[in-house]
C-alpha cells in the first residue's frame, strides 16, 4: 500500500516567502512541510539588496540562513521534491510529488515564484542578473553615476527612464528597431539630452568591468550596464489551476488582503501573488502573512471542535 505522509500545511516553494511562512507555521507547533527544488527566481544575481539587515548578501546565503533557522523547529520538514498535482479532498488536499510521494495536508501555501523569459538577444542570458539587471532598485545603485543602456520601446520603459535617470545621467535607450513613444516622450527625453538609438540590437557582450551593446549594423556601444525588462513573466500557477484558484489577468493568483486565494485553504504569496511588487523583503512579508493565517483558520476550526 502506498504510503501517505499527513501535515497541517504544505507550502509549495522553498524560497523567501515559503521559508518565511514555514518559520512562522514552525513557531506555531505546526506539522509544516516545505517542497523545494532549488530554483529561486533570483538565483543568477550575486546580491540581493533592500533586504533588512541582510543589504549585499548573496541570495542562495540568505535562503540558506532561512533553512538553518528552521532547524529550531522539529515539526518542519523541508522536501527536495517537485510537487506535479494538488486536488481538494475530504481532509483537505492531496498532493502527489514528481519522485512518487503522496501527502494529505489540511492547507496549502502556494509559493511557487516566476520565471523570467529574457529576450532573444544573445548574451542578455549570461549576463542577467550581474551587467544584464532590470531593476533600479536592486541593481541601480550599484552602477551609479556611470554610462548604462536601457533597452526598451514603450510607456513602461518610459517609466523607468525616470527612476535611472535619478542614478545615472548618461543614458542611452535603445529601442530595439521600434518604438512606441509618444511625441511628448520623446521631446522630453531630448530635453534631458537622453540619446535614442532605433537600430535593433542584435548581442551584448561582456567586455572587461563593463559591456558591448553591438547592433544590427555592425557598430557598438560600450557602456556599464544595460537595463533589460523580461518579455513576459511566466508565473508558475499551474498548481493554482488545478486546484481551482482565480488569476489576475497578468497570471498571478488572485489573493485578498491575507493572501488567501479564491479556493478556501488554498494561500498564495511572494511573486506568484502578485503581478509587480517583486522583492525579497515584499515576498518574506506576504509568507509571513500567509502562514500566520493558516494556523489562525486551523487554530479557529480546532477550538470549535
Amino acid at each position: 500500500m502506498k504510503n501517505i505522509q499527513q501535515f497541517d500545511v504544505a507550502i509549495i516553494g522553498g524560497a523567501s516567502a515559503g521559508l518565511a511562512a514555514a518559520l512562522i507555521l514552525g513557531r506555531s507547533i505546526r506539522q509544516t512541510v516545505v517542497f523545494d527544488t532549488g530554483e529561486p527566481r533570483n538565483k543568477p544575481a550575486a546580491h540581493a539588496h533592500n533586504v533588512f539587515t541582510r543589504d549585499g548578501v548573496s541570495p542562495l546565503e540568505i535562503l540558506a540562513i532561512g533553512r538553518e533557522q528552521l532547524k529550531a523547529y522539529p515539526t518542519v520538514t523541508i522536501a527536495q521534491e517537485r510537487v506535479v498535482i494538488a486536488a481538494k479532498v475530504d481532509e483537505g488536499f492531496r498532493l502527489e510529488t514528481a519522485g512518487g510521494g503522496t501527502y494529505i495536508v489540511r492547507k496549502l501555501i502556494l509559493a511557487t515564484g516566476v520565471k523570467d523569459v529574457l529576450p532573444e538577444i544573445a548574451g542578455v542570458q549570461a549576463l542577467w542578473g550581474n551587467k544584464v539587471i532590470h531593476c533600479p532598485y536592486c541593481h541601480g545603485f550599484e552602477v551609479r553615476n556611470t554610462p548604462v543602456a536601457l533597452i526598451g520601446n514603450d510607456d513602461i520603459a518610459f517609466h523607468q527612464v525616470g527612476l535611472i535617470y535619478n542614478l545615472n545621467k548618461d543614458l542611452t535607450i535603445f529601442t530595439n528597431g521600434k518604438s512606441a513613444f509618444s511625441g511628448e516622450q520623446q521631446a522630453k527625453l531630448q530635453k534631458q539630452h537622453i540619446r535614442v538609438i532605433e537600430t535593433p540590437v542584435t548581442a551584448i557582450a561582456d567586455e572587461g568591468d563593463g559591456i558591448r551593446i553591438i547592433l544590427a549594423d555592425g557598430t557598438d556601444h560600450r557602456r556599464q550596464a544595460a537595463y533589460v525588462r523580461p518579455v513576459r513573466m511566466q508565473f508558475h500557477n499551474e498548481l493554482a489551476v488545478q486546484l481551482g484558484c482565480e488569476l489576475e489577468e497578468a497570471g498571478s493568483i488572485k489573493v485578498d488582503e491575507f493572501q488567501q486565494t479564491t479556493v478556501p485553504g488554498v494561500f498564495a504569496a511572494g511573486d506568484v501573488a502578485h503581478p509587480m511588487m517583486h522583492q525579497v523583503m515584499a515576498a518574506a512579508a506576504a509568507g509571513t502573512k500567509a502562514g500566520a493565517m493558516c494556523n489562525g483558520q486551523m487554530a479557529g476550526e480546532d477550538f470549535e471542535k
